[in-house]
């Protein structure tokens, strides 16, 4: 397993380069990709030139979300599928070998067999896609009571019943371990021993407040890992391992609970949090490839500090 920075599940902004040197210096391992700003910067420069920073910085590509709206209409999602063989071979190039997907908890068209049959069709088409440049899709689920109001069909909205249209799925489509997902809905760590071997493709650290019932907990009260110790992340780390998985570990963490602290302070706490719960699992901690130099009053490093031998003409790109 490694440690991943994930600018939608720590929503950050600021150029790659600034993104990347804050990775590094927290003790992260991979980022994820924007494959839609990538692609633009591709198409702008060349691919090479787009992933120039990754490379410099010896970072892994943690995962990307799918560009692909798996329950949107016929038009939409045809529309995505047809720009898709283009991303994913961006995505290859990067050496990208996972992406995400998020199953809707509901529908105000369709009732849950016929919603089961459409994402199941989609996933088989889009699964023969990514099967071709090595990619397997990591489904995610959204868990919170909120999200269902006032639908008419309600969908998969349980790690339980997103187990089912993963068994029932294309080979290179996997499940999401989400933290905060288990807690919201009450489930059982036991279930991860239910992922089809080696499907597991990304898992998800949060916490929870201790001053909100289970039951009321709405999207936009997801605290960082280790903020109140509720969501015991070490547990699921350890079950994980034991199911062979050896993926990307993101911290996640809504905006609204991120308000009043910088980027760096974001980060760095992220860092330091995803340390502590990586000793408590008891998972080894490999050195870093470079020893990070002090930092300045301003609390930033310069890429010029930390790539002091490579091209620097490729700022503001991957």
């Amino acid at each position: 397993m490694f440690r991943n920075l994930s600018t939608f599940g720590l929503p950050l902004s600021g150029r790659p380069s600034e993104l990347i040197e804050l990775a590094l210096s927290f003790g992260f391992d991979s980022m994820d990709i924007d494959l839609v700003d990538f692609q633009q910067q591709a198409d702008t420069f060349s691919v090479q030139h787009a992933r120039r920073l990754m490379v410099s910085a010896r970072l892994k590509c943690g995962m990307f979300i799918l560009p692909v709206d798996l329950g949107g209409n016929d038009e939409s999602f045809n529309r995505d599928l047809q720009a898709l063989p283009r991303q994913l071979e961006l995505a290859q190039s990067t050496e990208a070998s996972r992406a995400v997907a998020t199953v809707l908890p509901g529908s105000n068209v369709l009732p849950f067999k016929d919603s089961f049959e459409l994402y199941r069709t989609r996933l088989d088409t889009v699964g023969d896609l990514l099967t071709s440049r090595g990619v397997s899709l990591g489904l995610t689920f959204v868990p919170e009571a909120e999200s269902r109001a006032g639908m008419e069909h309600q969908f998969i909205h349980t790690f339980e019943g997103l187990l089912g249209l993963v068994a029932a799925a294309h080979p290179a489509v996997g499940i999401v371990v989400d933290a905060w997902a288990l807690h919201v809905t009450g489930e059982s760590l036991d279930l991860i021993d239910q992922v089809p071997k080696g499907r597991i493709v990304e898992v998800r650290l949060s916490d929870a407040p201790r001053d909100v019932p289970t039951e009321q907990l709405q999207a936009s009260s997801r605290l960082m890992p280790g903020e109140t110790g509720l969501i015991n992340g070490s547990a699921l780390l350890m079950r994980a391992e034991q199911a062979g998985f050896d993926g990307p570990v993101t911290p996640w963490a809504d905006r609204l609970t991120l308000v009043g602290r910088g980027r760096e302070k974001i980060v760095k706490l992220a860092g330091d949090r995803m340390e502590a719960v990586w000793k408590e699992a008891g998972l080894p901690i490999l050195p870093r490839w470079f020893t990070p130099v002090a930092k300045e009053p301003m609390g930033r490093f310069g890429m010029d500090e930390i790539y002091s031998g490579s091209d620097r003409s490729d700022r503001g790109s991957y």
